[in-house]
């Protein structure tokens, strides 16, 4: 049976785009056409173009130009919210694969699933976590697991320029400067919507620490065990550093607490990130590689106790690479209707958790939305 062809338009060619999804995008070409090409960049847009065959007559500097050609879907991989070129493809009628975060606020997921629901599109938000094949039996373990009592959640997060530079990742300075600025003071009213008149370090913490990192782990502790009830704690320290550590208390249903700690430790090129679930009984660890890494298996590592003695099982289930298999799902939503496991709804909760995390710093000066959490 011949697999059905969708004809994909890419909005934003960075970081992402160049390791990750334009890559396997190309792989599955019985998939997927790379059919349209958008970036405020136009020497990072020619750039692409050529490396994937995309025609000059399909780059587009406005995203808007690209939904009026015939793709059928578009991977929103730009930096800042979403929430624009969403709206406006869902508008245009065409299918949406949006990287996290969708959003920087509560009022443009309400906005974005209203506007997907009306166009009747599907739309997938990329937590490829959740496709990792490690992260699915860690997952099955983890809904085994009796009488849970403690998650413990650490991401040691080094300066990503060395995982990026192995990759050949191009950039251009060519944005034109009034662009540049409109989608700067954008991004800042957004900012102020959703936190208010905070330092621009915690600014940075918000939107590149919480929605561009921790909102991974965040999705992925309400995968495994649902969504906690309150937000006990939350220190955010230095608290007007860029090189910022994060640790706070969440407080589920029942007797189980998760504390979950991120912090940024530049020098040292060794990325650590695990999900630990414990019980009296059982023990499941879900480490995570660095996410710049490619088919770098996910550990899960299982212990319990066996005729007196203790049991350590280790198990690698897979070199399938987690950014391809989101996008295998995300063509299984489009041309099967197959159900979609992220979607608006899953990402809108991570933010207002993520909102609720923040305000328990006691950060000052703290509005926006995330103040309705003090």
């Amino acid at each position: 049976m011949q697999t059905e062809r969708i004809r994909v338009g890419v909005i934003g060619c960075g970081t992402v785009a160049q390791i990750m999804h334009l890559p396997y995008l190309r792989d599955l070409s019985d998939h997927f056409e790379i059919a349209a090409l958008g970036d405020l960049s136009p020497g990072l847009l020619d750039h692409v173009g050529e490396r994937y065959a995309v025609p000059a007559s399909r780059r587009f500097t406005d995203h808007r130009a690209l939904l009026d050609t015939d793709v059928d879907a578009v991977l929103v991989l730009s930096g800042g919210s979403h929430a624009p070129q969403v709206l406006a493809a869902a508008e245009a009628g065409k299918h949406v694969f949006v990287e996290k975060p969708l959003c920087f606020t509560l009022r443009e997921a309400d906005l974005i699933d209203k506007a997907v629901a009306r166009a009747g599109v599907c739309l997938m938000v990329g937590y490829m976590k959740r496709f990792d094949p490690g992260f699915r039996w860690g997952q099955r373990l983890v809904g085994a697991v009796d009488d849970a009592r403690f998650i413990q959640i650490d991401t040691l997060h080094p300066s990503e320029d060395q995982y990026i530079d192995i990759h050949g990742v191009r950039r251009f300075d060519d944005v034109p400067r009034e662009v540049a600025r409109r989608e700067h003071r954008v991004a800042e009213e957004l900012l102020d919507e959703a936190v208010g008149a905070v330092s621009d370090a915690l600014r940075f913490v918000y939107h590149d620490v919480f929605l561009g990192s921790m909102v991974h782990d965040i999705n992925a502790l309400r995968a495994l065990v649902g969504a906690p009830e309150d937000v006990l704690f939350t220190d955010i320290w230095p608290p007007d550093s860029r090189f910022p550590s994060v640790n706070t208390v969440l407080r589920h249903s029942g007797e189980l607490r998760t504390s979950y700690t991120w912090t940024y430790l530049d020098h040292v090129r060794d990325y650590f990130e695990e999900i630990a679930v414990f019980s009296p009984t059982q023990r499941v660890r879900i480490q995570f590689p660095s996410p710049f890494l490619k088919h770098w298996p996910t550990p899960v590592v299982a212990q319990s106790m066996e005729d007196g003695a203790h049991v350590e099982k280790r198990v690698q289930v897979s070199y399938d690479e987690a950014f391809r298999e989101e996008l295998r799902a995300f063509h299984s939503c489009v041309t099967e209707g197959a159900p979609v496991l992220t979607d608006v709804q899953d990402a809108r909760a991570d933010i207002a958790l993520l909102q609720q995390v923040f305000a328990r710093s006691g950060v000052r000066g703290l509005g926006g939305e995330a103040a309705r959490y003090r």
